[in-house]
């Protein structure tokens, strides 16, 4: 018995400590002053306000270990204050130009500013009440209050001049691995031609995914949002739950006692772990995936915040979208199809999502889901991975597969099953069910959908497969052949074009934009590198610098940096189109002349057999390139 007691003590002194150093963590600001965090937090939305929602700091005192390793999460970072160190820009003086509108970043004392142009009236312009006339637009000097984004790129947020509270975006992007600022619109892949609104409003839709216990507050009376947040950025209660229950319960040292003698924990809370694999999925899924709020919860959430809590059922609340081809049986998606474009920005036309942050929507319908027990969380993990992926050790391999998938011809047999070397990337499950087919952040990156390659959705529909992103000097016919050979895949017509050249260059100049982003990236990925050579993509890959697209052209440069010859490439993509026109000629011509060579594939790779480039064809796929307008909601 008295071992027990001085036990409890222990726990409780603990509990005490922990509690109290988690206080000063909440109210230590470091450089910043207390009058700087007075003037962020009368801007944002109220913090540590919504209902049972108690913030990470309260979690740190018992869970220190997991709390550590969300920390270093960029779920953490998604959202943040303004302040010192989470401010990733040079807020400098720079001058950035967007869409004809000038805007400057500079500092005044620890204050981040912004001088531009009035962005209530940005958003009036914007919605198609007047034309766009910069003269007409006052500017403003306000302060930077919040952020988006800290591992890729950085956006930034000023409070409404006119109602208090509702975030606007800077139309500004701040990108860190090239320490430059962005115009928005040249950071995401929309039509040159689009002038919609450049202008966001966080209140409205960021704050569902961008914040934890998010509520947009909407006093219906007034029309104005009254915002509340449990905490800014994607923390703890985002996947386990508000823990204000689970916090009292454990105040008393007798629980925690017998939870820790009895290992369970999770008193009032939701570990998705210990929920089944279509449960914890819907946790993740709540963000990473393609939906509409059912109208009964709609208003619900715009008035009191969120309706859904990890473990509940997600679909009760949210209509979760599929493409046509992959469900047809709803009235919802009938009238979804009276909309085709947000269709096409989401899915490649054979019903494969397009755009990254998407990954629930794309699992939930792949056999290894549906028929399997394949869940987020049997590849990712928040608290036991690297921050970049989150992927948990050996899950960026086979093993991500074989986990599962434990027969013979996966794992001792695989050359039989893969036709490659068991050592090769063709034998690495994920590069030919997973390919890198989605577009996001100036990437590709795995589609989530997990299904073997198909010849009929690159013929049909212009989706590139797994075998041409690697076989980069293939063509669609060899891949057919190969296919039907080895699985007896269906045989369908193929195109003259088709069947002559490289399936790659197919989509990088004849291509739409998406395609030609997809393809960019992969002609210097190194899987396939390694399987057709680097000698001789760059003349191809140039043609992307004076693309109309910025971030196709963005993509292709990166690519070409990484080609021999060209590491010291004199290119923005941000120049003007004579200059990147230039910057192309350049490229060709000196590919031409001190780095020739041909491919293992000459014939359909536009060479001749000493590597001189057939420059007719090359001009005919060019004059033929798909230029319909490409949007993809990343």
């Amino acid at each position: 018995m008295q071992k027990e007691q001085t036990t409890l003590w222990i726990i409780a002194v603990v509990v005490l400590t922990l509690s109290l150093s988690s206080h000063w963590a909440l109210v230590s600001f470091g450089t910043n002053t207390q009058a700087q965090w007075d003037l962020l937090s009368d801007a944002l939305p109220q913090l540590n306000a919504q209902e049972q929602y108690v913030s990470s700091d309260t979690c740190q005192s018992c869970h220190p270990g997991e709390h550590t390793s969300w920390h270093q999460s960029y779920h953490r970072t998604m959202t943040q204050a303004a302040l010192g160190e989470n401010v990733l820009g040079r807020f400098d003086g720079s001058e950035i130009v967007s869409s004809d509108l000038r805007y400057r970043v500079y500092k005044e004392g620890n204050t981040y500013m912004a001088d531009l142009p009035d962005p209530d009236e940005m958003m009036y312009v914007f919605q198609g009440n007047k034309p766009l006339d910069p003269r007409d637009i006052p500017r403003l000097q306000l302060p930077v209050v919040m952020t988006t984004g800290s591992h890729h790129y950085q956006t930034y947020w000023v409070e409404s001049p006119k109602h208090q509270g509702l975030m606007q975006t800077l139309p500004l992007v701040y990108l860190l691995k090239e320490a430059r600022w962005i115009p928005r619109e040249e950071a995401f892949m929309r039509s040159p031609d689009d002038q919609g609104r450049l202008i966001t409003q966080w209140n409205h839709h960021c704050i569902r995914c961008h914040s934890t216990g998010g509520n947009p507050g909407l006093d219906e009376t007034s029309g104005l949002l009254k915002t509340k947040v449990g905490e800014l950025g994607i923390a703890c209660e985002s996947c386990h739950g508000p823990a204000e229950d689970h916090v009292k319960h454990y105040q008393n040292p007798l629980n925690r006692y017998r939870s820790h003698e009895s290992g369970q924990d999770s008193a009032f809370i939701v570990n998705p772990a210990k929920l089944d694999h279509k449960a914890s999925s819907e946790t993740c899924g709540q963000c990473h995936g393609v939906y509409i709020m059912e109208d009964e919860f709609a208003m619900t959430y715009a008035r009191e915040g969120v309706i859904y809590r990890p473990g509940d059922d997600l679909h009760k609340t949210r209509y979760y979208i599929q493409h046509p081809v992959n469900d047809s049986t709803t009235e919802r998606r009938k009238d979804l199809e009276q909309n085709p474009q947000f269709f096409r920005e989401r899915w490649w036309e054979d019903g494969t999502i397009l755009a990254g942050g998407r990954e629930y929507t794309a699992m939930s319908v792949s056999r290894c889901f549906t028929e399997g027990t394949l869940s987020c969380l049997s590849c990712h993990s928040m608290h036991n991975a690297p921050p970049a992926d989150q992927l948990k050790t050996s899950m960026d391999g086979p093993a991500a597969c074989t986990q599962c998938h434990t027969e013979a011809q996966y794992n001792d047999e695989i050359e039989q099953h893969t036709f490659h070397s068991a050592t090769s990337s063709g034998s690495d499950c994920l590069n030919c069910h997973m390919p890198h087919t989605t577009y996001a952040l100036f990437g590709a990156i795995r589609t989530h959908q997990i299904k073997s390659p198909s010849i009929a959705s690159s013929a049909h529909y212009g989706v590139p497969n797994a075998c041409n992103l690697c076989h980069l000097d293939k063509t669609l016919a060899w891949t057919q052949d190969k296919l039907q050979q080895r699985y007896g895949q269906a045989r369908i017509d193929l195109t003259r074009d088709q069947r002559a050249v490289s399936a790659a260059l197919l989509w990088l100049l004849k291509g739409h934009a998406a395609q030609r982003v997809i393809t960019a990236w992969h002609m210097a990925w190194p899987p396939a590198i390694e399987a057709s050579g680097n000698q001789w993509q760059a003349p191809f890959q140039a043609q992307l610098l004076a693309d109309p697209y910025g971030v196709v052209r963005h993509v292709a440069e990166k690519g070409l940096r990484r080609l021999p010859g060209f590491q010291n490439l004199d290119y923005d993509f941000l120049a003007s189109p004579v200059d990147r026109s230039k910057a192309r000629e350049q490229a060709v011509q000196h590919w031409e002349q001190s780095l020739r060579s041909p491919s293992r594939e000459p014939a359909s790779t536009l060479q001749d057999n000493d590597g001189t480039l057939r420059k007719r064809l090359l001009a005919r796929f060019l004059s033929e390139r798909d230029d319909q307008p490409i949007t993809i909601k990343e």
